[in-house]
């Protein structure tokens, strides 16, 4: 009998991992509609990976644009997105 651990397994859904896919897809689209232009300050951010979590996708919502980011990778964000989950304590 094989044991699936938690390295050996995803837990994001179907849904939510094309989710992540989109958003780095689309990052200049959606800071062009939170920000008003494409051309913002990114930032390079390593999202943690929290052990007994149940989900590993971080969700931000930003002037009602969201923002899906899988843990524990780096990913590029808009510098503001990455103050949102600093001050929220999720990176």
């Amino acid at each position: 009998m094989a044991i699936n651990t938690t390295t050996s397994i995803r837990r994001a859904s179907t849904v939510l991992g094309k989710r992540c896919e989109e958003t780095k897809k689309n990052m200049a689209a959606l800071a062009k509609k939170v920000y008003g232009k494409a051309n913002v300050e990114m930032e390079k951010v390593s999202i943690p990976n929290i052990p007994g979590m149940k989900d590993d996708v971080l969700f931000a919502a930003v002037n009602g644009v969201k923002f899906y980011f899988m843990r524990g990778e780096t990913v590029e964000m808009p510098k503001a997105i990455a103050d949102v989950l600093r001050n929220a304590k999720q990176i």
